[in-house]
């Protein structure tokens, strides 16, 4: 049986990434963010949660690199 507790955890932290992207639609999100993970996955139906929660993080992980670029200028 997998986790309940992994539920909120991948919820929280697609509403802290899709709170810093509100334009994107919930399927581009999940979408970039398992492909983040597997760039050579053709199909999200297929990821594991684990997987799609390391793509958030990474994900996340980009915008704030970008922020951080724009503000500084560069």
């Amino acid at each position: 049986m997998r986790d309940p507790a992994r539920i909120d955890e991948v919820l929280e932290l697609l509403r802290e990434v899709w709170t810093l992207e509100p334009d994107l639609r919930l399927g581009q999100l999940i979408y970039n963010a398992a492909r983040i993970r597997e760039p050579s996955l053709s199909d999200v139906f297929s990821i594991e949660d684990s997987s799609l929660y390391k793509g958030l993080v990474r994900y996340l992980e980009q915008i704030q690199v970008d922020r951080s670029l724009k503000s500084t200028g560069e």
